[in-house]
């Protein structure tokens, strides 16, 4: 028998093609009562709320609220989920429950992101006050031995409630391979704690956050996953799955199995299992309900194409995925704002990897990545380890005077 135990639920009617792009899916009243009644089952399968959540504690909801995506796509929490935990702390006697995130699309706003995932109606009606985790005072929190940090500036009111309930959704993504519960705890820092785990190396940083913040339930919302060019580019798996857990690695740990990748060989999750974090290896997490072969698909990994030619074109002179990623998404991104079209003589270069020539011509060249500085002298650099992709982008624009960011 494990030592940490991860509940596993499916819902078979909730695997059919995304509901968004089919008619009979059902209505999204029967929808939502399928979510309720599934998470009621794993938490059964816990021990109950009453287990995580005592009479007048203060509870926080950490959704996964990377930016203005419907949860259809597979991005970001499902609403109803979402709803139906903080419908189960309230009945566990909660003295209050709120919703809070800090969203990486900065530009638009932690309030108009829950808005636009439809996050922020629901949770107001059952009596939830939205939280902006990018903004308010911050606690400097020190790491002991970190991998990378020395300390980490954290949200200070994620520090005083009593019970903080994280819900990521199952995704790839082009640096960290799988996006979960340790991953989903980077919108508990500011702004600029987000862009220096880009600058320093996201892996580890994740890595060092979870060994000092913690949280009391990690529920990975596998309603809609999402698979190939995360965290916004992939395309949507309906798994009708959701995993619930108290230690968020056990829970990572499960959930990246059941995506089908083997969890030890992903960098921040085996960084976590070395450190103590939780289970050291599978055989110490003990699932219930389902079954983790059961559920299981393969998830595409987040391999990106490569543009070459036109008005834009990657050089990859041994680059590692991260980069490669992230110069792949940002030229995305600029497409899909209409940047290109909007002037056919722009022309975009990104230079990334780590034996970049010392002679090229790249007039119109953007070196991106820690890796390529030593090549950038004198010319337009993108730092980070991997860059984000949406300031990668925000760089591109600014170089070419323009203000507006992409609707990320």
């Amino acid at each position: 028998m494990g030592k940490y135990q991860v509940a596993v639920v499916q819902e078979k009617a909730l695997t059919q093609k995304n509901r968004a792009e089919s008619e009979d899916y059902g209505q999204q009243g029967t929808f939502d009562k399928m979510i309720r009644s599934q998470v009621r089952q794993a938490m059964e399968l816990l021990g109950g709320m009453g287990k995580f959540v005592k009479p007048g504690q203060s509870v926080l909801m950490k959704p996964n609220l990377t930016g203005p995506a419907p949860w259809e796509k597979g991005v970001t929490t499902n609403p109803a989920l979402l709803e139906a935990f903080i419908e189960l702390a309230q009945e566990a006697g909660a003295g209050k429950v709120d919703v809070g995130d800090g969203t990486g699309s900065i530009h638009i706003g932690t309030f108009k992101v829950m808005e636009r995932c439809k996050i922020a109606g629901g949770a107001k009606k059952l009596g939830a006050e939205l939280i902006d985790l990018n903004t308010g005072p911050m606690e400097l929190i020190k790491v002991e031995n970190g991998r990378i940090l020395d300390s980490v500036k954290v949200n200070k009111a994620c520090l005083e409630y009593d019970v903080v309930i994280n819900i990521p959704v199952l995704k790839t993504h082009f640096i960290t391979e799988v996006s979960l519960g340790m991953k989903n705890l980077k919108g508990c820092i500011p702004p600029v704690e987000k862009r220096r785990f880009h600058d320093i190396g996201v892996n580890q940083a994740v890595a060092d956050l979870n060994r000092v913040f913690r949280t009391s339930l990690t529920v990975a919302d596998g309603i809609i996953g999402s698979e190939g060019l995360g965290p916004k580019e992939g395309k949507p798996v309906g798994m009708g799955v959701i995993l619930a857990g108290e230690n968020v690695l056990a829970v990572d740990m499960a959930a990246a199995s059941v995506m089908g990748f083997e969890a030890e060989k992903i960098e921040h999750i085996r960084m976590a299992m070395e450190d103590g974090i939780g289970p050291s290896c599978m055989e110490e997490v003990e699932i219930l309900g389902d079954s983790i072969e059961k559920v299981r698909r393969s998830f595409q990994r987040a391999v990106p194409s490569m543009p070459d030619g036109g008005q834009a074109k990657i050089h990859n002179f041994g680059a590692c995925s991260g980069c490669i990623g992230c110069a792949a998404i940002t030229i995305s991104r600029l497409e899909d704002m209409g940047f290109f079209a909007e002037d056919p003589k722009r022309r975009v270069e990104l230079v990334i990897g780590t034996r970049i020539p010392r002679e090229g011509d790249w007039e119109n060249g953007f070196f991106m990545g820690n890796c390529a500085q030593a090549r950038a002298e004198g010319k337009r650099f993108i730092r980070g380890c991997a860059p984000s992709e949406l300031d990668a982008a925000n760089e591109v624009l600014r170089c070419f005077q323009i203000e507006e960011s992409p609707d990320v």
